[in-house]
């Protein structure tokens, strides 16, 4: 623990994953945490606890949980050890710690010698109502956890306005047949540890996407995506697609780093992730981003449990303490939940499954009877759909993608419907990929859904836009298709 950018190194990865403040934890896991032994663990520990970055109350028991409290942040327990450096005109050990777990040693000089109180910070504050689970692009599914995706990490296009916009890449054709696309990749996009984003990155991404096990009936038209150059990209498709553009938009398309040396998802957006631990996630800005750098330095989504019991589920609040006066914003966009059932099947006592949600569980028990059997699954688990299935669908930010994936994913043949259902189904969202015309697209994905309606296959229950709670001193948000605002276009008043 000499090195004290290694002792720098080691604390943020504890603070990372524990969080600030008070957490409970064992040797063991931060044994695995720094992949060393328990023994050396104890030696860190005790170091820590010496320069007071730490308070540890150790309990006796091999299994017994010690409380853990981090009480400064890794980069002013930096700043504190690069003050004493500065005064010994010590510049070259002074930069050695600045670039402690990867950073650019002169982005942060600048910012240390800029460096001012906590409280000057700009933060806002995400209260939420539920731990989240792992970021991972490919296996979130509940809203919240892929608008934080869509924070962290970029894709290859963005729809905004309703309109589809170069992300990662700035031009994509296609052939005649929309059968194959060619991307170019923006130069230079840097991933939050600062290593070079290559078009090698995306298609390592969307050819694991295409293969797994979830997503796979939304982008089983895609044969294979490969990297000609670091900038230029091919897609090929078993059949045309005129809106694959658009349904690259979406989070599950994210593009990150893949590494086995880290579980913490590593994307180019906005914010990197700073903190995931079970209280608290931190993001902090990006200063590598490809595109509007944030102005906020952090925001910070804190958990409490209690409030799960009054909040809505198309309810959030964005603020810069807690509690705080704020304002009401609603979105264009809602979340629809709905019934899929045979119509054709009457049955005395109904197996319905519905998702582990607040809404979903208060439709189940407005629509069931004493005779039926309720099933709670995972959020977007539709694995155990036979009878009645009632579920619900985000349109996020492209309610045209959001609502076309929702139809190639959901088994609607495990219902048992007629042959012919199914078959002109399929045939409509043929039809749909088909189509070039977005706004004739659109109205035949209308006019499909119309048509599940008109034959009692799926039956809306109800629709509520996301509203959006803010601070008064909070401006430049819209609230989006997740219920939440854009990170980086936010700005706080200072009046």
């Amino acid at each position: 623990m000499a090195n004290l950018k290694r002792k720098l190194e080691i604390y943020e990865q504890i603070f990372q994953t524990f969080g600030p403040g008070v957490s409970t934890c064992q040797i063991s896991q931060i044994a695995a945490l720094l992949h060393v032994t328990e023994r050396h663990v104890q030696t860190i520990l005790k170091k820590l606890v010496s320069v007071g970055w730490i308070q540890w109350e150790a309990s006796s028991g091999r299994s017994k949980k010690a409380i853990l409290t981090c009480q400064v942040e890794p980069i002013d327990a930096c700043y504190e050890s690069a003050r004493g450096l500065a005064d010994e005109g010590n510049l070259d050990q002074l930069l050695s710690i600045l670039s402690f777990g990867g950073r650019d040693a002169g982005r942060e000089f600048q910012s240390y010698l800029n460096d001012a109180s906590q409280s000057a910070r700009r933060i806002a504050y995400m209260p939420f109502h539920r731990e989240l689970e792992e970021l991972k692009p490919h296996k979130v599914k509940r809203r919240t956890e892929r608008f934080l995706v869509t924070q962290i990490c970029q894709c290859l296009t963005s729809v905004e306005k309703g309109s589809v916009v170069g992300d990662l890449a700035y031009h994509w054709v296609s052939n005649d047949s929309a059968t194959r696309w060619q991307f170019q990749i923006r130069r230079g996009v840097r991933f939050h540890d600062g290593s070079i984003l290559t078009a090698q990155d995306v298609a390592h991404c969307l050819n694991r996407l295409i293969k797994h096990t979830y997503w796979h009936s939304t982008y089983n038209h895609i044969i294979e995506v490969n990297a000609f150059s670091d900038e230029q990209l091919e897609i090929k498709l078993n059949q045309p697609d005129w809106h694959l553009p658009r349904l690259l938009s979406r989070a599950e398309s994210s593009i990150f780093k893949m590494t086995s040396t880290t579980t913490r998802l590593i994307g180019s957006g906005a914010f990197s992730l700073a903190v995931f631990s079970s209280k608290m996630l931190r993001l902090s800005r990006n200063a590598y981003y490809s595109r509007e750098t944030s102005i906020l330095d952090w925001v910070e989504l804190w958990v409490y449990p209690e409030w799960a019991q009054s909040k809505a589920c198309a309810q959030n609040q964005i603020c810069l303490q807690v509690p705080d006066t704020t304002v009401t914003s609603q979105s264009d966009k809602s979340a629809f939940f709905l019934m899929i059932q045979n119509p054709h099947k009457s049955m005395m006592k109904r197996h319905i499954t519905f998702e582990d949600t607040a809404e979903c569980k208060k439709l189940f028990s407005s629509i069931s009877t004493d005779n039926d059997q309720g099933i709670s699954v995972d959020y977007g688990d539709y694995s155990q759909s036979e009878q009645v299935s009632i579920c619900s669908v985000i349109e996020e930010n492209d309610s045209f993608s959001a609502w076309l994936s929702f139809l190639l994913q959901y088994p609607f043949e495990n219902h048992e419907l007629d042959v012919g259902i199914l078959e002109a189904l399929d045939s409509s969202l043929t039809s749909i990929r088909n189509e070039r015309d977005f706004n004739q697209a659109t109205d035949l994905l209308t006019a499909l859904f119309s048509w599940l309606s008109e034959q009692n296959v799926v039956k809306e229950l109800k629709h509520e836009p996301f509203v959006l709670a803010l601070s008064e001193q909070i401006n430049g948000a819209n609230v989006n298709g997740y219920g939440w605002s854009e990170l980086n276009k936010i700005w706080i008043s200072l009046d």
